[in-house]
């Protein structure tokens, strides 16, 4: 009797055992930040690591593939950000199971495997099943219909906006065919609908797609036309919570064992019995976030305010901001990843492996937002006090409050609806459009290989490096594309470390018969190697470009990257014996210049720290240990203890990097031959990078040289102006601080004195309102002079006096206003005033009780805001 799995664990693993007993290799889940594709923010589909493989880059080899996939979709088309917690099946963060055939298998055996894995292994209940091909397959609808013995009816046909997949608007593409589960009771079979809005292939989540077969025949060029491929293939992505959900017998993906456990823990935590309706929307909502900041957090995602980090800190901000309805005041997400990594960590270990990291960055983040948040309700506040009789917050105002505070717009439609106001839904919709577009033209300005359009070829295959030997090889040109000038390169072999890890790409020469071209950066794209460069003789055409090069790196800036590179692995390993452990690499830069090296640690380091760390680097590198390199298989390096880079792809068999017994990593880089060629390490500064993060930069060898021969110069001109012993410079510094400070004070109260001066005689001329004396002027000073001026009015306005004050310049100016106690008391605030003429001088500005200021960009309009200040505060004295 087969077995049908049940728990998530099981399901997994049944998956992967059929398809490698179909002769598929299992290939580990990429992280979801990608290192090598700069179109995506994060990993979203099962295919992302295999793009080049569709076009023919396969240095592996493979034939057939299977593996289960992170994935994050939070961006581009495909967001279900707001549809999470309030259905039962969109999620940020998901696993998707795939197989994958490159050049082998196509049609037939993808559909007889798919439905004997789900029919025969699993036993779905075949009534159930439904199927979707391309409207013009009719090859996938035969196979269908004799593999399966489905009526003609549950075979539907669809147009291509559902059953033909794309990447982008150009690239590889094919008909897709896509199976869908009937979640309703089989008694009412007969509602099912063909209709994509009413059922299959629609809205009516009864009808629910688990499995995607695409059928990559095609690529799209950018005149749209279609052209086969030279090989068809097979991608396919199943989703597994969905199926999870299926065959665990639930509704909800939310009520299977892969978030159950997240779920009660956040009740429990919470004191919040969760609710799978309305109410339980928050557990499901931060159920869900909690797994996508931790794995991208763990595979090397930090939050911040650009890039994936910026989406990345948008997300904990949306989960804290629902853990705040579940009265949640102080950082509560963090303390749901040890549950996270028990339910997560076998499968992948990095969770597991990384969870006190990740709890921590979440708790920092948290207690940041918490700040945020506070400030984010006033700033609500402050747009409803500023709208005056209208009924509806803005869209810009609502995406503000999105992108500034981490406001979602539910959350402030709620907060709207609280004070009987509307949101500018299009508004907000069109502020949203415009971010997205301004994303899309970022992501779309990196270096792409997908599409044969546009490329010279002249052989298949992948590049062979030799670099780690030689800096100088007899090569030819696999392909090359010319855009603007810049050549973008394919060698059948090359030195030319892409850059990776870290390091930096290698620069150099590529010359042949009749032409010569400067490579100034090596990069890999998709595992592909580009070497991009420029002419500098010669002609770049069919003819030249197919001759015998010699491709030469430039030796002496590799040799200064070299001993940047082993120095970090130094650095790592000192850092973990002074500060300990839990240090680990968060993410480094090596060039021949200098060395950066991002490390887990929630303090500075004190100035003995810095001193001790150096010492013990330099220490290693005297000691001239030899640094050997060593391939083996992961596992076997992991048992080792070989530490690993968190968030990098590594293939089953790995390079490992050994220095003496100090340090062993795991790491495809270029290193000196031994610690001495290292020469010198020199720490030049230690600073924070975010919340758990510090980052250190340093240089080595040539660079440390320099660093010090500047110090010296440096040192020896301050000898000479101070005229003083080396010894006594810094006591005469610090004579000289001190007297300038003197001065400084000195020149201060001048300055206060004279402006004091100047304030009495603008309190000469005033206007009396009910027994308080109002002065009102209009001046054309500088920025500083008016700040002076405004000190002194300060110093000397009584109690029962206000001023109310403009600065015009050339193309902007100011308004202040300062009020006495005794006017403050009787509700006449300078804050209050200071606001209603600013909006008269279209401006912004607000301050205190006693103090306000506001600028403009529009001088003109001072005039009349100023001449609205003494009917303002009439009207309050009345």
């Amino acid at each position: 009797m087969t077995f049908v799995p049940k728990t998530s664990t099981e399901i997994r693993s049944s998956f992967i055992r059929f398809f490698e007993s179909k002769k598929h290799t299992f290939v580990r889940s990429a992280p979801v930040v990608p290192a090598d594709d700069p179109t995506l923010m994060f990993t979203n589909a099962g295919m992302n690591q295999f793009k080049a493989i569709f076009l023919g880059d396969n240095p592996r080899g493979l034939k057939r593939a299977v593996n289960s996939q992170k994935c994050i979709r939070v961006s581009g088309k495909h967001n279900d950000l707001d549809e999470v917690g309030r259905d039962t099946y969109h999620h940020t963060f998901f696993e998707m199971l795939g197989n994958w055939s490159f050049g082998d298998y196509y049609k037939e055996e993808a559909i007889t495997w798919a439905w004997e894995l789900l029919t025969e292994v699993w036993k779905l209940d075949q009534a159930r099943l439904f199927v979707t091909v391309y409207q013009d397959d009719d090859e996938a609808f035969a196979i269908w219909k004799r593999v399966s013995g489905l009526p003609e009816e549950r075979i539907m046909r669809f147009d291509a906006k559902s059953n033909f997949w794309e990447m982008g608007d150009t690239g590889p593409c094919g008909p897709c065919s896509e199976i869908h589960y009937d979640r309703g009771d089989l008694a009412t079979q007969k509602e099912t609908f063909a209709d994509p809005i009413l059922g299959v292939n629609g809205a009516n989540d009864r009808y629910i797609e688990i499995w995607n077969n695409v059928f990559m025949q095609y690529e799209r060029i950018s005149t749209g036309e279609l052209i086969p491929l030279k090989a068809k293939n097979v991608d396919t992505g199943m989703g597994f919570e969905r199926v999870c959900a299926i065959l665990q017998g639930v509704r909800s993906n939310y009520d299977t064992d892969i978030f159950k456990p997240i779920i009660a823990r956040i009740a429990s935590l919470s004191g919040v019995k969760y609710d799978e309706g309305v109410a339980g929307v928050p557990h499901r909502v931060i159920a869900d976030h909690l797994r996508s900041v931790s794995f991208a957090i763990a595979d090397g995602a930090l939050p911040s305010n650009e890039g994936r980090g910026y989406v990345l800190r948008r997300i904990l901000r949306r989960a804290s901001r629902f853990a705040r309805l579940l009265e949640q005041k102080e950082p509560f997400i963090y303390r749901l990843v040890e549950t996270l990594s028990e339910i997560m960590g076998d499968a992948f270990p990095e969770i597991r492996e990384r969870k006190d990291f990740v709890a921590e960055v979440i708790r920092a983040e948290e207690e940041r937002f918490i700040r945020t948040l506070d400030a984010g309700l006033d700033r609500f506040d402050q747009i409803v006090a500023e709208m005056g009789n209208e009924k509806t917050v803005p869209g810009d105002k609502v995406f503000l409050l999105y992108d500034t505070y981490g406001f979602p717009p539910d959350l402030t439609r709620i907060l709207a609806e609280e004070k009987g106001l509307a949101i500018d839904e299009a508004g907000f919709e069109t502020s949203m459009e415009e971010q997205k577009s301004r994303a899309r033209a970022a992501r779309k300005q990196g270096i792409n290989t997908m599409g044969t359009e546009g490329w010279t070829v002249f052989a298949d295959g992948s590049t062979q490096f030799v670099g780690y030997s030689l800096t100088s090889t007899e090569t030819r040109i696999l392909r090359y594309r010319e855009d603007n000038g810049t050549l973008s390169i394919v060698l059948e072999t090359t030195p030319f470390y892409a850059e990776m890890g870290g390091q930096v790409g290698d620069k150099g020469e590529l010359i042949a018969e009749g032409i010569k071209i400067k490579v100034f950066d090596t990069v890999k794209v998709n595992d592909t190697v580009i070497h991009r460069g420029m002419v500098l003789e010669g002609n770049a055409d069919e003819k030249t470009m197919a001759g015998l090069f010699t491709a030469t790196v430039q030796s002496e800036a590799q040799r200064d990257t070299r001993r940047n590179h082993s120095a970090t692995h130094l650095l790592q390993a000192m850092l973990r014996e002074v500060l300990g452990t839990h240090v680990v690499q968060q993410g480094s830069f090596v060039s021949p210049e200098e060395l950066r090296f991002d490390f887990s640690h929630f303090s500075a380091l004190t100035a003995e720290q810095i001193t001790d760390v150096e010492n013990k680097v330099n220490a290693q590198i005297m000691a001239c240990l030899p640094i050997e390199t060593t391939v083996m298989d992961l596992d076997d390096a992991r048992d080792e203890g070989v530490m690993a880079l968190f968030g990098e792809k590594y293939e089953d068999r790995v390079r490992v990097v050994k220095i003496g017994d100090v340090s062993k990593e795991l790491c495809g880089g270029l290193h000196a031959g031994n610690t001495g060629e290292i020469g010198m390490f020199k720490i030049l500064s230690e600073t924070s990078v975010s919340a758990g993060v510090r980052r250190m930069e340093a240089v080595t060898g040539r660079g440390a040289l320099a660093v010090l021969r500047e110090s010296s110069a440096i040192l020896s001109s301050l000898r000479d102006r101070l005229r003083c012993k080396d010894k006594d410079i810094l006591g005469r510094i610090d004579g000289v601080f001190e007297s300038v400070k003197t001065v400084e004070k000195e020149l201060a109260q001048a300055k206060l004195k004279l402006a004091t001066q100047a304030a009495a005689s603008l309190l000469l001329d005033g206007i009396t309102v009910k027994g308080f004396k109002v002065f009102v002027q209009a001046l054309k000073l500088s920025e500083d002079e008016f700040k002076n001026i405004l000190d002194g009015v300060q110093s000397r306005l009584a109690p029962e006096e206000m001023m109310v004050i403009s600065n015009e310049l050339p193309e902007s100016g100011s308004i202040a206003v300062l009020a006495g106690k005794a006017l403050q008391d009787k509700g006449v605030k300078a804050g209050d005033l200071v606001k209603v003429l600013a909006e008269a001088a279209g401006g912004r500005g607000g301050g205190r009780a006693d103090r306000a200021q506001a600028g403009t960009r529009e001088p003109g309009k001072l005039a009349a805001a100023l001449a609205m200040a003494l009917p303002w505060i009439q009207e309050k004295l009345a």
